[in-house]
């Protein structure tokens, strides 16, 4: 484990409670299928599916053949959705790790299914459908030959069917709105569907945001999709009505101590001028590791003391003044996320200073930062 720049720490009885804490408030009325794409939003995927696969979850959500496959490869036997696209070199890989693929389109379905019967195989598949979002789904001007076609092909098994909110983190009226069209479109894209023969055995439609902000809507449907919600932060606004904490914390360390003099300029493009003194320490992470470029007004902790970074952040380096961080030596540690003392700096914190969201960042900590569960 390369822990020679920093690493992430993710508490293993955290990620345990936000699980449970979960299957609490669905009341065994919803079963999860487990989100674990880009590598666990950049937490370790292997490790985190091990961990809820050791807490009793049987179905996992990634994005593409290349995430399902590792899974399998590493011990996950639950049910494995894909999400994506897969494209026909990786098609094989699909009934030979058993997995589920996604059907957003009636031609796609159309070509899955012939490959599969060319094989002598059946593909278990879900179908999307687009109630609005426009990204990917079975829109709904499909003529419903077309998908009874996809439906009945001897070369799928349709065992699923979901669609996906597009605002569902947002309580902005028109957004309010919005979500409960989408439910009503899907809800009616059900009814059709039941009525012309089709049964689907599994549905879903609420990912994080929508379990939290919409759990009235989960009774009408045997699944959802929660991700974010066993790390323990929030994307967008979304409501608190289970108890749940953020997992990580991210740490480096001190690899230089130097005095900035007042009227001196710090880092690339020279944005920062000492107004007084200061006591500027160097950290060894920086928009390589994934820190936001544009995170020049966040801060850092040092002996439980909040230290501003100053100048901009360069690939490899940050720079804060610790001028108030009392004694100091090289190799000390610094927290960029997480707490110290009394201190503590949130993922969230970090994504709305750099004006994003906390998946963004979660998924952009690249492989030089060591994982570390404890």
């Amino acid at each position: 484990m390369n822990l020679s720049r920093g690493y992430l720490e993710i508490r293993k009885n955290l990620l345990q409670s936000n699980y449970e804490e979960l299957k609490a408030f669905l009341d065994g009325k919803t079963r999860m299928i487990c989100i674990v794409k880009c590598d666990g939003y950049g937490f370790d995927g292997i490790t985190e599916a091990k961990l809820l696969q050791d807490l009793g979850a049987d179905f996992f959500g990634v994005a593409c053949s290349e995430e399902a496959v590792l899974l399998r490869k590493n011990g996950i036997r639950g049910d494995i959705l894909i999400l994506g696209h897969t494209l026909k070199d990786a098609r094989e890989d699909l009934w030979k790790y058993d997995l589920i693929q996604t059907v957003g389109d009636t031609k796609y379905g159309m070509m899955l299914g012939d490959y599969a019967e060319e094989h002598g195989k059946v593909l278990r598949v879900h179908l999307k459908i687009d109630t609005g979002m426009h990204r990917l789904g079975i829109t709904s001007h499909t003529p419903l030959e077309e998908i009874l076609q996809v439906y009945h092909h001897a070369g799928l098994k349709a065992e699923g069917a979901f669609s996906h909110f597009a605002c569902a983190d947002s309580f902005a009226q028109d957004d309010r709105l919005f979500t409960e069209s989408q439910k009503k479109s899907f809800d009616a894209w059900l009814k059709k569907a039941r009525e012309a023969g089709m049964e689907f055995p599994v549905t879903h439609m609420a990912a994080s945001a929508g379990i939290v902000n919409y759990p009235e809507y989960l009774k009408d449907y045997t699944h959802c999709r929660p991700g974010i919600l066993f790390h323990g932060f929030d994307s967008g606004e979304m409501a608190h009505p289970y108890p749940r904490k953020e997992v990580m914390s991210l740490r480096s360390f001190i690899g230089k101590i130097d005095e900035l003099y007042k009227g001196e300029t710090i880092g690339y493009g020279r944005t920062y001028t000492a107004k007084k003194d200061l006591r500027v320490v160097t950290v060894p992470v920086g928009y390589g590791d994934g820190i936001p470029r544009n995170y020049e007004n966040g801060d850092v902790l040092i002996n439980g003391v909040r230290c501003p970074i100053i100048g901009r952040i360069s690939m490899d380096q940050l720079c804060a003044d610790a001028s108030n961080a009392g004694e100091i030596r090289i190799d000390d540690p610094v927290t960029l996320i997480g707490k110290d003392g009394n201190e503590t700096v949130t993922l969230r914190e970090m994504a709305d200073k750099a004006h994003t969201i906390p998946n963004e960042i979660a998924a952009k900590f690249t492989t030089r930062l060591g994982r570390r569960y404890i």
